[in-house]
C-alpha cells in the first residue's frame, strides 16, 4: 500500500513538472531580450578590439606577402641562372674546369640576400652530384649536414626531398637549426631545380624566424596571449609561442577573416584571424577575454543580476499556476499508472505462453526463439537442455473444487522449494493442476561429460523430492526426459518425460525414472506427434541439416533398433510420407513441381514386393524429397532476402547524407520492425546496421577531405552529421587520426 502511495506521489510530481515547463518557457522571451542587449554591447566592444587587431594582422600579412613574393622572385632568378642550371647534369663537380665554374657560380649568388632582410642564408643542393653551394663555401652533402643541422630533419630526409617530388614555392615551418654549433630558429623556403616529374636538386632559402616574431609581437599579447601563422594544411609556420603545436584547427575557422571566442586551458580567449590571398596562410592572434573585455564586465554583472531576479520571480508565479492546473490531471495519471501495472502483470503470462509453445514446439523457425526469449525477458545461457515432470501423488482419482484449491496451495509452496533447490539457470512451468515441468539449462564447461550432467539433474530432483516430503509431507513422482544439445529439442525431451510419466502411472511406480529406463518397444513404430510437428516446422523453415538429422534418427530407431515387422515399417514410411504431403501446399509449391514431389516411388521400386531393402530405399527417397522441399524454401527465402537487402542498401546509399537517417527511419520506410531489420542486416552482410551507415559516411568524408578544401564543419553536414564535434570524434575513433591530420597527410 505504501509502495502504491509512493508511486502516486512520483506521478503527481512528474505531472507538476510537465505543467511547470510551459510556464517557464514564457520567461524565455524577456530573458532573450536582455541577452540580446548584452550581446549587442559585448559585440560592440569586441568589434572595436578586433578591428584594431585586424588592422595589425593585415599589416603583418601584407609585409609577409611582399617578402615572400620577393623570395619567389629570387628563387626563380636562381632557377633560370645558366650557371646554376649547368651543374644539374654534372655527376663529378670537381673534375676539370668545373672547379672554376663552382667559384664563379657561388660568386654570382652572393648579392641575392641584399634585397630582402628576411633572408638568413641560402644554399643550392644538386641531386646527381650531391654538391651543396652556399654564399661563401662549397660542400658535399654529408659534410654540409655536419655543418648545417636541422633538429627534426636528417640527411636522409633531405635526400628524400631532393628525389621524391618537384617542389614549387614550398615553405617548411620554423624549427631549430644548428649552424656551426650555434642554434637558430629558421623557416626554410624550397624551390626545386629541373622540372615537374624530374627534380634535379633544390634551392633552399632560410628565413630568420625572429624577424617574423617581431611582426607578430606588435599585438598586445599580455596575460598569456599568442600569435600564429598557419599554412593551408593547418601546420604552424611561425608563432610567438615556444610550443609550435596548433592551439586551434584552422579548418574550424569560417570565412577568410573574423573573430571568435574559444576556451584554452580553462581560460576564455578571443581569436582574431585573417587569410592571405597570395599563399593562403592564416594569421591568427589569441588574446585573453578579461584583457579585451574589461569594460564590459560591469555591464555583464548588472545584466545577470537583473536576469536572476526576474527568473526567480517568474519561477514562483509559474509554480503557483502549475500547481493549480495539475489537479484535474491527477485522476488521468492514476488511471495511466494502473494500466502500466496491468501491463507489468501480463509479463508472467507472456513467459508462460512462450514456455507452452517451447514445450509443444510451435515455432516457424528456430531463429525466432532467441528474439522471443529476449522479448519475454528470459535469458537461457547454456548449450544442453533436459526436461522433467514433477507430479504430486494422491490425485489420480479425480479433482473436485476442494482438491483444486488444495493443489493451488501445494503448487505455491512447492515453487518456494524450487526457488531454493533449482540451479540459477533453470525454469519451471505449470502444465496441469498436479504437474509442473522443470527445465534444466546446462553448460558443458561445468561438467566432464553428458553422463555427469544427467547425474547432476538426478541429484537436484532427488533433493527436491526429499525437501517436499520433509516440509510438506507429500510424495511426488519425477519423470525425466532425455538430454539434448539444442533448444529445438526441448519439446522432444518433454514428450519423453510425458511418456515416462504415463509408464510410471500405469505401473504405479514412485520416485524418479528416466526415459532411457523405459522397456524397449518392438511391436509399434516410433514417430510421436511432437516429432511430427517439429519435422513439419523445420521443413517449412528450410532447415535442411536439422531435417536430415531428425529423419536419420527416426530411421535408426525404426529400422535398426526396433526390429519391426514389414507391415509396421510400411505404415511408418507412409506416415513420414503423409507428413510431407501435408507440408507441400503450405510452402506454396504448385503445378508440375508439386505433382513431381507427390510420388515417392520410382518405377523400379514399385515392381518389387515390399521388403526391408525396398522400404529402406523408399525411405531414403522420401528423405531426398524433404531435402528438395527445404532447398525450395531456402531459395525462395534467399530471393526475398536479396530483394530486401537491395532495397535497404539502395536507400542507405541514396540518403546517408541526411542526418535523420537511422535504423528507425529505414524500418519505417520499408514497413518492417527495426528489431527484424537489425537482425536481418547483420545476418546478410556480417556487419551491424549502424557500422555500415557510418562507413558510408566516413568513406565520402575522406573523399571530400582529400579532394577538396571544403571546411570540416561543412563536410560534416554533407555526410549526415549534425555537428562537426560529433563528426571529428567519430572520424578519430574509426580512422585513428583527426580529420585535419588526414587531410594534411593526403595533400602532402
Amino acid at each position: 500500500m505504501m509502495w502504491g502511495r509512493n508511486r502516486g506521489m512520483d506521478s503527481a510530481r512528474k505531472l507538476f513538472l510537465r505543467l511547470l515547463v510551459p510556464n517557464l518557457l514564457c520567461l524565455i522571451l524577456p530573458l532573450l531580450v536582455g541577452y540580446v542587449i548584452y550581446e549587442k554591447t559585448l559585440h560592440e566592444m569586441e568589434r572595436e578590439v578586433t578591428a584594431s587587431n585586424m588592422n595589425l594582422l593585415e599589416q603583418t600579412r601584407d609585409i609577409m606577402d611582399r617578402r615572400f613574393q620577393e623570395l619567389n622572385s629570387i628563387a626563380m632568378q636562381m632557377v633560370h641562372d645558366t650557371r646554376i642550371m649547368h651543374f644539374q647534369r654534372i655527376t663529378d663537380p670537381f673534375e676539370g674546369a668545373n672547379t672554376y665554374r663552382i667559384w664563379e657560380t657561388r660568386k654570382s649568388i652572393r648579392n641575392f640576400s641584399l634585397t630582402n632582410n628576411f633572408i638568413f642564408d641560402y644554399f643550392i643542393l644538386y641531386k646527381n652530384s650531391e654538391l651543396v653551394l652556399t654564399e661563401y663555401s662549397t660542400y658535399e652533402l654529408s659534410e654540409f649536414f655536419r655543418y648545417f643541422q636541422y633538429r627534426h630533419m636528417d640527411q636522409k630526409s633531405w635526400e628524400q626531398l631532393l628525389a621524391s617530388e618537384y617542389h614549387r614555392f614550398k615553405v617548411l615551418p620554423a624549427q631549430d637549426v644548428t649552424i656551426n654549433g650555434v642554434t637558430y630558429s629558421l623557416l626554410t623556403y624550397i624551390q626545386s631545380l629541373g622540372y615537374p616529374g624530374y627534380p634535379q636538386g633544390l634551392i633552399a632559402i632560410t628565413v630568420d624566424n625572429r624577424e617574423i616574431q617581431k611582426l607578430l609581437g606588435k599585438h598586445d599579447l599580455s596575460g598569456g596571449g599568442h600569435a600564429y601563422i598557419f599554412d593551408r594544411n593547418g601546420s604552424v609556420i611561425s608563432s610567438t609561442s615556444a610550443d609550435l603545436g596548433a592551439p586551434i584547427d584552422p579548418g574550424m575557422l569560417k570565412g577568410e577573416k573574423g573573430s571568435l571566442l574559444q576556451t584554452f586551458e580553462d581560460q576564455n580567449m578571443i581569436v582574431t584571424y585573417t587569410t592571405s590571398k597570395v599563399n593562403g596562410w592564416v594569421y591568427l592572434v589569441i588574446q585573453p577575454e578579461y584583457v579585451v573585455l574589461e569594460k564590459v564586465l560591469y555591464v555583464k554583472k548588472i545584466t545577470f543580476l537583473m536576469a536572476f531576479i526576474f527568473l526567480a520571480t517568474g519561477l514562483l508565479i509559474a509554480c503557483f499556476i502549475a500547481y493549480k492546473n495539475s489537479r484535474p490531471f491527477k485522476n488521468i495519471m492514476e488511471t495511466n499508472r494502473e494500466l502500466q501495472e496491468k501491463i507489468k502483470k501480463q509479463s508472467p503470462l507472456l513467459q508462460a505462453a512462450l514456455f507452452e509453445r517451447l514445450l509443444k514446439w510451435d515455432f516457424a523457425s528456430s531463429k525466432d526463439i532467441p528474439v522471443l526469449l529476449q522479448h519475454a525477458g528470459i535469458e537461457m545461457q547454456g548449450e544442453y537442455f533436459i526436461a522433467a515432470i514433477l507430479q504430486l501423488r494422491g490425485y489420480d482419482g479425480g479433482l473436485g473444487p476442494n482438491e483444486l484449491k488444495e493443489l493451488d496451495i501445494w503448487r505455491v509452496r512447492i515453487k518456494d522449494i524450487l526457488k531454493l533447490e533449482m540451479p540459477g539457470n533453470s525454469y519451471w512451468h505449470d502444465v496441469a493442476e498436479d504437474q509442473i515441468v522443470l527445465m534444466f539449462v546446462l553448460r558443458p564447461r561445468d561438467f566432464a561429460d553428458t553422463s555427469e550432467m544427467v547425474r547432476y539433474v538426478e541429484g537436484v530432483v532427488q533433493k527436491i523430492s526429499e525437501r517436499i516430503r520433509a516440509k510438506l509431507n507429500l510424495c511426488a513422482r519425477f519423470a525425466v526426459g532425455g538430454l539434448y544439445a539444442n533448444l529445438d529439442s526441448v519439446s522432444r525431451s518433454y514428450e519423453e518425460a510425458k511418456r515416462t510419466l504415463e509408464y510410471m502411472l500405469w505401473t504405479n511406480r514412485n520416485g524418479t525414472m528416466r526415459f532411457d529406463e523405459l522397456p524397449s518397444e518392438n511391436h509399434t513404430y516410433y514417430f510421436p506427434s511432437d516429432l511430427e510437428v517439429r519435422l513439419g516446422h523445420l521443413t517449412k523453415a528450410g532447415e535442411q541439416e536439422a531435417v536430415g538429422i531428425l529423419l536419420e534418427e527416426l530411421y535408426h530407431i525404426n529400422f535398426v533398433e526396433r526390429n519391426l515387422s514389414l507391415p509396421m515399417l510400411q505404415i511408418f514410411v507412409n506416415e513420414v510420407w503423409g507428413n510431407l504431403i501435408k507440408i507441400i501446399p503450405q510452402v506454396a509449391v504448385e503445378g508440375e513441381e508439386a505433382l513431381a514431389w507427390i510420388n515417392p516411388y520410382d518405377g523400379e521400386t514399385a515392381r518389387y514386393a515390399p521388403s526391408y531393402e525396398v522400404l529402406a530405399k523408399n525411405y531414403q527417397f522420401i528423405v531426398s524429397r524433404y531435402r528438395e522441399v527445404c532447398k525450395y524454401v531456402n531459395e525462395h527465402k534467399k530471393s526475398q532476402n536479396v530483394e530486401l537487402l537491395e532495397k535497404v542498401t539502395a536507400l542507405l546509399h541514396a540518403s546517408y547524407a541526411q542526418s535523420h537517417v537511422s535504423l528507425d527511419f529505414v524500418a519505417e520506410q520499408l514497413g518492417i520492425s527495426k528489431g527484424y531489420l537489425s537482425q536481418f542486416f547483420k545476418e546478410q552482410t556480417g556487419v551491424n546496421f549502424s557500422d555500415y551507415l557510418e562507413d558510408l559516411r566516413m568513406t565520402r568524408a575522406k573523399e571530400l577531405l582529400a579532394e577538396t578544401d571544403m571546411p570540416i564543419h561543412e563536410i560534416a553536414e554533407r555526410v549526415g552529421y549534425n555537428s562537426s564535434n560529433t563528426f571529428c570524434r567519430a572520424f578519430k575513433r574509426i580512422n585513428g587520426v583527426s580529420a585535419s591530420a588526414f587531410r594534411q597527410a593526403n595533400i602532402v
